[in-house]
């Protein structure tokens, strides 16, 4: 497996993944797509940055197995945001997903961040996404009950990185 900076040609495949996913409603895959869009379209800006996990061995295209999304929060000294994570539903399980954020706090720690959030919904479909989070040795340090909507609280996490 490699993950390398996403490209143009990785745009179609990324909005497969959300799709596939069928955690996210239509507007969440489109702001999901507008930040990939944005990191295209804007590199140099250093705002979002986008990272895909390819399959060597899935034939002569390589196959795009899952996607991330992080970057610098504004106006902060080193901490930094995880926007998108998202593995191909087929392929979850097998550890990409954990790949993914490995790769992420590194290249965080590397850019001399300290301190890495995610912000994420509390809706049942999101259940193993917590648990994954809290697995990867995430806490708990907020929540907004209703945020969303009704009953879809808004949790955010956090994990302090140390110097590699």
């Amino acid at each position: 497996m490699k993950i390398r900076p996403a490209e143009l040609r990785d745009r179609r495949r990324i909005h497969e993944i959300l799709v596939a996913t069928a955690r996210f409603t239509e507007d969440e895959v489109r702001s999901a797509m507008d930040l990939v869009d944005s990191a295209q379209e804007h590199p140099e800006k250093g705002e979002y940055i986008v990272h895909v996990l390819e399959d060597p061995d899935s034939g002569p295209k390589k196959l795009v197995q899952g996607y991330v999304c992080y970057g610098p929060t504004p106006h902060t000294d080193g901490v930094f945001d995880l926007y998108w994570i998202a593995v191909d539903p087929k392929q979850q399980g097998q550890g990409i997903g954990q790949l993914l954020l490995r790769f992420v706090e590194n290249e965080v720690r590397r850019q001399r961040g300290r301190m890495l959030l995610i912000e994420t919904s509390s809706k049942e479909s999101y259940t193993p996404t917590l648990r994954f989070y809290e697995r990867s040795g995430y806490d708990e340090i907020s929540r907004i009950k209703d945020f969303y909507r009704i009953e879809d609280d808004k949790v955010v996490y956090c994990k302090k990185l140390t110097p590699s």
